[in-house]
Parts: structure tokens; C-alpha cells; sequence
């Protein structure tokens, strides 16, 4: 399959520039539900509440853009998500910016969360999916360019992840603490939405390196994606931040089931020879492959050198949203009023990391893993 990625560069979140993108990325899908379907889904990242100048979530600006095209075509819009942890989805709304979007334009803000569920078993997963994603003919995906704790990067694929209703996603963390086992759900989960799906958008205008997906460094990398093949957006976009392709632990899998050769995706002459960006990314890289030849007894002692463990700071306003949120109750107060992590309890899935809204949470890292810069 030679899967398509378009790219565009952008100097900031330019309304006129950002509808020009969408409605030419979209004008080369041949999808017949564009025309057909009435009711569209766009499925931003909303990981929490973060104003958009943090460059955690999804621009309202790109969402404006998209909604704008699909109310001039005559389609009924819901904008929806399920933000991790325990966050209010009303507060997720005001603070990221679409609380405005949905007093200025006729769409339906949509918390995944409460919309019910369907059920499906792929492999040995079984998922939760909103009923919202099965009530929609149109499926835009709008994911934010990021580095990630767990994964390494955040794009199309991961962003699928808030379809997942409410605080079970925290149970599967619970159930897939490790990467390579969360990576197997997260396939499992686009292998169920797949073919649903209708388009791919990436804004990779303002983004994030660092420690993704929300304490890191927010970034401008002038750079907006699109493409109807979730693993080729993220391929190449991750590629131009500068990962490989073993680096992102769910790439060749999610490339091999399309069929997609990586020296074939078609993207614009002006980016074949585009640099990659200096992108900071020492903090999240995956190096798996280090140990996977060795015997069992050396890998066991290796861990026991190289961990990372996520520590609550002198910077904690103690919301308790980490205590809340911890999908293995890990977390619990203490009598001075402060949180602490039972470090013999805690499965190192940095939920709190990346939910906690004050970024109160650091990563601790063994002498080896500081030196490896893995």
C-alpha cells in the first residue's frame, strides 16, 4: 500500500491558513462517507485542563478550521473526548478553549465518557469503546505532536486512547503497566477503529518534547499533518521529530497490518529533504532492544539498576488528582496532607506524571538511566 501524508508548514494558528490546509486534505479523500454521512465525530486531544499556549492539547484554532469546513458542507459537528484521570470534562472544556468554539458555532460538545459503551474483544484485550465513535459516520482525528513518558511519542495512534470511556483507561494501565504489553492494547484498540476512521490531522504547530505528554517543553515546529493512514501520519511525523522507527514500540506492527513500506509513503517534494528538528527526546526514548537477547537473570538485574520512578515534588497543590487517578491505588495521602507513592505498589504507567495539572510530579531516575539518557 503506498499510503499519502500531507504536511504544511505554518508560522503560528493562522484561521484562514488552517481552513485552506483542511479543505485541500480533505478534498483528495475518496471516501464516500464525506458526502454521504451526515453526523461528523472530531476527536481532539483533550488530555486536561491546559490553556492551549501549553502545547498539551489539540489548538482549538485546528478544531475551529475543521468545524467550520464541515458546517459549510451541511454536517451536524460533535467535538469529543474523554480526558484521563478524574478532571472535570467541564473545566477541560473551558480552559482548553472549546467551551468558546461551542458558544460561537452550532456543534455538540461530547463527553465520551457518559455516552455509554460497547464492548469488543480483540485478541486478548477486551476494550471499551464510546458509543459516541458508532453513532458518528465521519471520524476525525486530531491528535497533538508530542513526546510521551510511556510510549516515547504521541500522535494519531495514541490519541485513539480517549475513545476509551472514563476511568477505565486507568484499569488498563493497571493491566498493562509495561510498554510493550500497553503498546499490544493500544494496537488492538486502532485494529477495532480502523476502518472507521475517516482522517487523520496532526498539530504539530506548537508541540512538546521533553518529558511528554505534559510537563515537557512546549515547542513550535510550524508544522501541520494530515493523512486517512494513522500509521503513516505518525511514522513520518515522528520520523521528522527525530525518533526511529523501533523507537515508537507500536510502529512496525501498525505499519505491517496496512501494508505500508516506510521508503513508500508519498509525502510533498518540499519536505523530502526537510532536517530533523533538534527535538529534545533523551528523556522518553525507548531503548528496548538493549535487552533483548540477554538471559533472563541479567535482565532482571539490570532493572534492579536502570528504573524510573515518578516522585510528587515540593510543588504539589494537593488537588488529588494523582490519588484519585492511580489505576493501582498507589498513591495515598499523608498526615502532614500531602500525597506519596508507595514505590513497592506503584507499576511506573506515569499517570500521575502526565495527569497532574501543576506538573508536581518528577520522574526519578536510577544513576544508569541518567548516564544512558534512555
Amino acid at each position: 500500500m503506498n499510503a499519502k501524508v500531507q504536511i504544511r508548514k505554518m508560522e503560528g494558528y493562522d484561521l484562514q491558513q488552517l481552513q485552506d490546509a483542511v479543505a485541500s486534505y480533505l478534498k483528495s479523500v475518496r471516501n464516500p462517507k464525506l458526502n454521504r454521512a451526515k453526523r461528523v465525530l472530531i476527536k481532539p486531544n483533550l488530555l486536561g485542563a491546559y490553556p492551549p499556549h501549553k502545547a498539551v492539547t489539540t489548538h482549538p484554532m485546528v478544531v475551529e478550521a475543521i468545524i467550520r469546513h464541515f458546517l459549510d458542507k451541511g454536517k451536524e459537528v460533535w467535538v469529543g473526548d474523554s480526558p484521563g484521570g478524574t478532571v472535570a470534562v467541564e473545566s477541560v472544556w473551558e480552559t482548553c478553549g472549546y467551551k468558546d468554539l461551542a458558544r460561537r458555532y452550532p456543534i455538540k460538545l461530547v463527553n465520551l465518557s457518559t455516552m455509554g459503551f460497547r464492548e469488543i474483544q480483540k485478541g486478548e484485550n477486551t476494550l471499551r469503546i464510546s458509543e459516541a465513535f458508532w453513532r458518528c459516520g465521519i471520524i476525525i482525528n486530531v491528535a497533538k505532536y508530542k513526546t510521551h513518558s510511556l510510549m516515547a511519542y504521541t500522535g494519531a495512534l495514541k490519541n485513539l486512547y480517549g475513545l476509551v470511556p472514563g476511568l477505565i483507561k486507568s484499569d488498563y494501565h493497571r493491566q498493562h503497566p509495561d510498554t510493550n504489553s500497553f503498546a499490544r492494547l493500544l494496537l488492538d484498540l486502532w485494529e477495532i477503529t480502523r476502518k472507521r476512521i475517516t482522517y487523520n490531522f496532526i498539530d504539530g504547530i506548537m508541540g512538546m518534547d521533553g518529558a511528554g505528554p505534559s510537563a515537557g517543553n512546549p515547542r513550535y515546529f510550524g508544522l501541520f499533518f494530515g493523512s486517512e493512514s494513522v500509521p503513516a501520519v505518525d511514522y513520518i511525523a515522528s520520523k521528522m521529530m527525530g525518533f526511529r522507527l523501533h523507537d515508537i514500540p507500536y510502529m512496525h506492527d501498525a505499519l505491517h497490518t496496512e501494508g505500508i513500506l516506510p521508503s513508500r509513503i508519498q509525502i510533498p517534494t518540499s519536505f523530502k529533504d526537510y532536517p530533523v528538528f533538534d527535538a529534545d527526546l533523551g528523556v522518553v526514548k525507548l531503548r528496548k532492544d538493549l535487552l533483548k537477547y540477554l538471559p533472563e537473570f541479567v535482565r532482571k538485574g539490570f532493572h534492579q539498576l536502570y528504573y524510573k520512578q515518578p516522585v510528587i515534588s515540593e510543588d504539589c497543590k494537593r488537588c488529588g488528582i494523582c490519588v484519585r487517578s492511580c489505576p493501582v491505588k498507589a498513591i495515598a495521602w499523608q498526615e502532614d496532607g500531602f500525597p506519596k507513592i508507595d514505590e513497592k505498589e506503584c507499576i511506573r504507567c506515569m499517570c500521575c506524571h502526565e495527569l497532574c495539572p501543576h506538573h508536581a510530579v518528577y520522574i526519578k531516575r536510577s544513576w544508569v538511566a541518567r548516564i544512558s539518557r534512555l
